[in-house]
């Protein structure tokens, strides 16, 4: 099939080399209250799948948490992060709590890693395809999807899309950065959609809106590893909605402890918009959804 999806285009705000030190709490997870939530929860035992530009699986912030790494594109690198953007994202999501670099919001998760968008940040839909059968087969608990396109996708994409709810499986996927309207995958019914905030809780001027615009995260100037052992600041969607699926991580993880059932996506959704702090016009509305994720009512 064509290559019809790409990155949702987002900001490189900066590029710093491989560092050592006291793992650096970003803005984002402060602002939504992960470091409150640690001593429940730190993503144990939740399987997530990153589908996305591969990854720098020697990052030592990452290597210990990626569980497996697969490539769809047929790339001479292989499964291997030359973009960065999916470097970026794992980290988001799940980079080590071990002293130095940075900390995810859910540091001990397990991270797969498919890398169905080329290393200049395109892939066709078969691709992204590929990469939710391997993520069913793999048994993750949640997909995480950074891109996007604007026409609607063919059929057999929904239909991957459908097979993995089906299987039990969470799925996020960003709303895009073209300051237009949703879009796809963020757009099916099966998936919540995730936007960007900024600081001070205003909506990212980049973010993308409409009625399926579900839920906010922090998106811009977002602290997280990068391709070649290094680390990076970028803004974006893309940044938000690997945040909401750490959130997530965070949540099955301590539903799993305390031997609860993980819930379907519509008992979640509903479970994620009661915990959300309402931004905006009062209720939901087009450009800031139900609000943003705050993990101490979350995890309450």
């Amino acid at each position: 099939m064509k290559q019809a999806f790409k990155l949702a285009n987002h900001e490189v705000v900066s590029v710093h080399p491989s560092s050592a030190g006291d793992d650096l709490i970003d803005w984002g997870l402060n602002d939504i209250g992960a470091p409150n939530v640690w001593p429940k929860s730190t993503g144990l035992d939740v399987r997530v799948a990153i589908l996305d530009t591969g990854v720098d699986f020697h990052h030592p912030d990452l290597k210990e948490n990626i569980k497996a790494v697969i490539d769809f594109t047929g790339s001479s690198y292989g499964g291997r992060d030359r973009q960065g953007h999916g470097s970026h994202c794992a980290g988001i999501i799940g980079a080590e709590d071990n002293g130095q670099g940075m900390i995810g919001v859910a540091p001990q998760t397990e991270l797969y890693c498919a890398k169905v968008l080329s290393d200049n940040g395109s892939g066709g839909f078969d691709s992204i395809i590929k990469g939710i059968r391997w993520a069913i087969d793999k048994k993750v608990h949640l997909i995480s999807m950074s891109l996007g396109c604007a026409m609607e996708p063919p059929q057999e994409l929904h239909d991957a899309i459908k097979a993995a709810a089906a299987a039990g499986i969470i799925m996020v996927a960003a709303t895009g950065n073209e300051n237009h309207y949703v879009d796809w995958p963020a757009m099916y019914d099966e998936v919540i959609a995730v936007s960007a905030m900024g600081r001070n809780h205003e909506r990212a001027s980049f973010s993308n809106y409409g009625l399926k615009n579900e839920i906010m995260a922090p998106g811009v100037d977002i602290l997280s590893c990068y391709k070649d052992g290094g680390y990076a600041r970028l803004s974006g969607t893309s940044m938000a909605t690997p945040l909401m699926a750490g959130s997530i991580a965070l949540y099955l993880s301590y539903l799993l402890r305390r031997g609860e059932v993980i819930p379907a996506t519509d008992a979640l959704h509903t479970k994620l918009l009661a915990s959300s702090i309402d931004l905006g016009a009062p209720g939901k509305d087009a450009y800031f959804g139900d609000g943003v994720i705050n993990l101490e009512k979350l995890l309450a």
